[in-house]
């Protein structure tokens, strides 16, 4: 596989997240984690099972396209030589494939929805993780996808057309003023906004400048709020994942501490990490940060180490055992 590196990238880079980064990854890590900011990501793309994954497949293999099988998702491929991307065109056009960062997917096999369930994604647009939900569900069940911003909107509903996703209903609102009455679903899936940090591309200047610890602060409230009314819309019993792309722990771990005693029990950690970590590159969820000590539990997040192939991301699993 043919990466672009820059040797620059520490440079290029906010002197205060650095800081602050030294004291996230692991010491051992932190080289690498800086390398992967100058390092352009491969071309990775999922096939779309509510299409026609045979005929997808037999078409790349016609194509002479060079890609490379993910372990960890059968569907899921990275093209070797990022210069035969535009080949990839007509199979994205026609819906067959849908181009998607690996990290992104992690979410909604985290979630790990089900035919016949009822989904709940309360960030969904652009779709890439509403349109996985509804394939890993085979159409089956309901999806309620729910975005604020309606020109975001109206680009997931041609998401969702182009992919087949037939089991979607798509809603204009913001989720922390969504209807308690709208609920509970059996799994809700909150993809939120961030700070994403783990998206920095040195290549990319507008990827790192509107970078900030003000930005950080404002992050966390609004992801509280929005974690908090998706956690009352899910069912007892029922799933919750929380994940974003950035390194901040105010916006990790700090916020799953806060909900996790917000809720008062209502919640459980479930291990994440465990079921994830042998499968992609990652380092430990922090236990503190300046000071705060975390839930005993926070352990059981996944944090994905940011390499070559992936971004940087962090994901929560909760379960839910009573009523908030």
């Amino acid at each position: 596989m043919m990466t672009k590196s820059d040797p620059t990238a520490k440079e290029d880079l906010p002197a205060e997240f650095l800081e602050r980064l030294q004291t996230i990854v692991p010491a051992a890590q932190y080289d690498g984690v800086v390398r992967s900011f100058g390092t352009a990501k491969p071309v990775s793309f999922r096939i779309n099972t509510l299409a026609d994954g045979p005929v997808a497949r037999a078409r790349l293999r016609a194509s002479g396209i060079g890609i490379e099988e993910v372990p960890w998702f059968p569907e899921a491929m990275v093209l070797s030589d990022p210069e035969q991307a535009p080949a990839l065109e007509p199979l994205v056009e026609e819906g067959l494939i849908y181009r998607q960062a690996l990290s992104s997917m992690l979410a909604a096999l985290a979630l790990g929805p089900r035919p016949g369930e009822s989904v709940l994604d309360a960030c969904a647009a652009p779709g890439s993780k509403t349109s996985l939900c509804a394939a890993l569900m085979e159409n089956e069940g309901k999806i309620t996808a729910v975005e604020r911003v309606r020109t975001r909107l109206y680009k997931l509903r041609a998401v969702l057309e182009l992919q087949r996703v037939t089991n979607t209903e798509t809603v204009l609102s913001d989720i922390r003023r969504y209807r308690r009455e709208h609920g509970p679903v059996d799994r809700a899936l909150v993809d939120a906004p961030c700070s994403s940090e783990g998206r920095f591309q040195t290549g990319n200047p507008r990827s790192i400048n509107f970078w900030s610890p003000r930005k950080i602060r404002e992050m966390r409230r609004k992801q509280r709020g929005i974690l908090l009314s998706a956690g009352r819309l899910v069912k007892s019993g029922g799933t919750l994942v929380y994940a974003t792309c950035t390194f901040a722990p105010e916006e990790n771990e700090e916020v799953v501490d806060w909900f996790l005693r917000k809720t008062g029990g209502a919640f459980l950690l479930e291990d994440v990490s465990g079921e994830w970590g042998a499968r992609v590159e990652n380092y430990p969820a922090l236990k503190s940060w300046r000071k705060h000590q975390f839930h005993p539990s926070i352990g059981k997040c996944l944090r994905v180490l940011p390499t070559e192939r992936m971004d940087g991301f962090f994901i929560a699993r909760f379960r839910k055992e009573g009523d908030t």
